[in-house]
């Protein structure tokens, strides 16, 4: 029995939206600087297309962050871990279900394995984290 999980940081908007906030952004400030231009407080346009200048840097960082995901794949007496960014693998391990420790850490659950210490699941909010951990452990004790 093949059990597969991936995981995602959470997300609110889609890739559409955010381009359509950005957009409405942008116009509205724009349209609110030409209006001090025009009555001559020009300072207030460079102010806001700096603002918007971040603001679109920032978005672009969380976008390639929302790239970063985790796969588990839980088999019969093992399990394997991979760290991905968009479609690359940047980091895959395997486990022995009988031989590793799952521990919930303050910010991510933990792999205990051969006195070797691997965090993953660092997106994930601490609900999230202990059902991961509750699904991981049934899966093992059930395949022993």
């Amino acid at each position: 029995m093949t059990r597969k999980l991936h995981l995602k940081p959470n997300r609110s908007l889609t890739n559409l939206q955010i381009l359509f906030f950005l957009l409405i952004t942008g116009f509205l400030i724009i349209f609110i600087g030409g209006r001090f231009l025009l009555v001559g407080a020009w300072p207030i346009i460079i102010f806001g297309l700096v603002e918007f200048s971040i603001l679109v840097i920032c978005t672009i960082y969380f976008v390639r962050s929302l790239k970063k995901t985790e796969k588990i794949s839980l088999e019969s007496k093992s399990m394997q871990l991979e760290r991905l960014d968009g479609d690359e693998i940047v980091e895959q391990n395997s486990y022995n279900l009988n031989w590793m420790k799952i521990k919930n850490e303050k910010s991510s659950l933990s792999i205990n394995y051969s006195g070797k210490k691997k965090l993953f699941a660092s997106f994930l909010s601490e609900d999230r984290r202990k059902k991961l951990k509750r699904i991981i452990e049934k899966h093992s004790s059930s395949s022993s």
